[in-house]
């Protein structure tokens, strides 16, 4: 007996990282899953991997409604029901405020919030009508609540991701919805790959200022997906999970230091 037996989840995000690794614990733990991602190529190989008895997948832009809808909408036509949404499609942005190009910080705050409340509209309305709860789960991260030179955009998403969190778990409570959201602090990623090889001491700097030691790994954040999910969290909602070995006690490192395009 699997922890998500019998359930059926969205993944967005979930053909890489955080979304992929989440993706095979769902499916270890008994569910079946919808994985969404704008890798089109990604998608296909995820649901290969999983089985399509196990999964299905569709290739979409979150912020695009009408994409989401169908998103969902494939929840139940492929599994007849819908169980949990885990919303974790994200992207970063690296720009001095001051110099931030209104198109860049329009593409960044698209995605990690506007894509965000898109999904949990859509999920929300069709688990409402399903009469039977369920659980979002919304992606935040450490810049929720710790803010990052250069990362203007990014982190003001991600506060509003946490506090979108908060007002949804209210409003869908009443409903046996749970909203709760994960804030991990920097995971080994493809997102997070080019940055932390490329600039020289960065990941020696966000483990220095963690106390566990070391910085994260997609399994690390999939675990945590899984207990939000399943019926052990079944009275948590409006809570936002730090997941970051610590790093949000201390300081966050001076980006500015490791990127070269400082303007004046």
């Amino acid at each position: 007996m699997g922890r998500l037996d019998g359930k059926v989840a969205i993944i967005t995000g979930g053909a890489s990282g955080i979304g992929k690794r989440t993706a095979e614990l769902f499916v270890e733990e008994g569910a079946c899953v919808i994985i969404a991602d704008l890798n089109g190529d990604g998608v296909a190989a995820m649901v290969s991997q999983l089985g399509k008895s196990y999964a299905d997948g569709i290739e979409l832009d979150i912020r695009d409604e009408e994409a989401v809808k169908r998103m969902v909408d494939q929840a139940f036509s492929r599994f007849g029901r819908l169980d949990i949404a885990f919303n974790n499609a994200g992207i970063m942005g690296f720009c001095p405020v001051h110099l931030y190009p209104l198109e860049e910080w329009d593409r960044v705050v698209g995605v990690c919030l506007t894509g965000t409340f898109l999904c949990i509209k859509h999920e929300a309305m069709r688990l409402i009508a399903q009469g039977q709860g369920g659980s979002i789960i919304n992606v935040a991260s450490i810049n929720a609540i710790q803010a990052a030179e250069a990362f203007a955009a990014y982190c003001s998403a991600k506060a509003g991701v946490a506090m979108l969190t908060k007002v949804a778990a209210l409003e869908l409570g009443r409903h046996r919805i749970r909203v709760n959201g994960i804030g991990p602090g920097v995971v080994r990623t493809p997102m997070t790959e080019m940055p932390l090889a490329s600039l020289a001491g960065l990941e020696e700097a966000f483990i220095h200022e963690a106390p566990i030691g070391r910085v994260g790994e997609a399994d690390d954040v999939a675990c945590l997906a899984v207990y939000l999910a399943s019926d052990e969290s079944s009275l948590m909602t409006g809570q936002t999970l730090f997941i970051d070995g610590g790093t949000s006690l201390k300081k966050y490192p001076e980006l500015f230091s490791y990127l070269s395009l400082i303007g004046g």
